[in-house]
């Protein structure tokens, strides 16, 4: 498809998704590369669809923090909406996670996505999205979070549904919304801890025949017991996917500090013994 966007040389398609296509581009006036998302005009002309693009916008303009991808503009041209972002060329979480995580590295991505979505959230943005795709990699260990295409401002509301759909992804979507109860924060960190398994173990906690089956399964499986070999952080994973949003973490501050104070724990004195999990981890989580 051939697109005409002022100031843009469109390049090639990279990704397409139910809110736009992702196209990388060239922005001329600062000849520098961009990740181009584009709502076409066909699906422009509906509302529900042209509101939650351009909130995309606001949402991200809103949000300036060192793992929060960067947005460079937001127009309209004849050929639809477009957002103009920070271009990231690296590997997602889910190449990662395919090529097999240290856990010292897990810990270190879970960190820096509770830093990013702390941020988030005290600026009233759930970004109701986490999962590996949408986790970029500037290079081997600073990571940014995008595609806020679902979030929304704590302080107007949580549409759930768009339709008969559910919005989301099966694999990391929080109980709360499944059942069509209100989300906050905490619905985030639900989310994180349904990618903290899959960084542990290789695949997401709960996985079902169809979309359907596995968010139900969100709602009512128990959670998934870790090997024995990372059982010491099962505290952890209990708390981020707890049924209850009562039940979590209140915050990713409070998760942040105990994650660091049960790896702290285990590992200050046994330098030998973490050398030795990380390296059985690294076979258990590949595929």
């Amino acid at each position: 498809m051939s697109m005409n966007i002022p100031c843009y040389t469109v390049l090639h398609e990279m990704s397409r998704g139910g809110m736009g296509v992702v196209y990388l581009a060239i922005q001329k006036t600062l000849d520098r590369q961009v990740a181009l998302k584009v709502l076409p005009a066909a699906s422009a002309r509906d509302p529900v669809f042209r509101k939650a693009f351009l909130d995309e916008g606001k949402v991200v303009a809103k949000l300036t923090h060192p793992n929060i991808i960067t947005l460079y503009d937001l127009g309209h041209t004849a050929d639809g909406y477009y957002i103009s972002m920070e271009y990231i060329p690296g590997k997602n979480l889910k190449d990662r996670i395919r090529e097999g995580l240290l856990l010292k590295d897990s810990v270190h991505v879970m960190v820096q996505l509770a830093q990013a979505l702390g941020y988030a959230h005290r600026h009233g943005v759930v970004h109701r999205d986490i999962k590996p795709t949408n986790v970029l990699f500037r290079d081997d260990r600073s990571l940014v979070l995008t595609d806020f295409g679902v979030a929304k401002l704590q302080d107007q509301g949580i549409l759930l549904r768009s339709g008969d759909a559910l919005i989301g992804t099966p694999g990391y979507v929080p109980p709360e919304r499944v059942k069509g109860e209100p989300e906050d924060a905490r619905s985030d960190l639900y989310s994180l801890g349904a990618l903290f398994y899959e960084m542990l173990i290789g695949i997401p906690p709960y996985a079902g025949e169809d979309a359907q089956t596995t968010a139900l399964k969100h709602v009512h499986e128990p959670i998934p017991e870790l090997p024995e070999i990372l059982a010491f952080l099962q505290p952890i994973l209990n708390r981020l996917l707890a049924k209850d949003p009562g039940e979590r973490f209140p915050d990713t501050h409070e998760f942040v500090q105990s994650l660091e104070e049960i790896v702290r724990a285990r590992f200050v004195d046994d330098a030998d013994l973490l050398r030795k999990l990380e390296a059985q981890v690294t076979l258990l989580v590949k595929p």
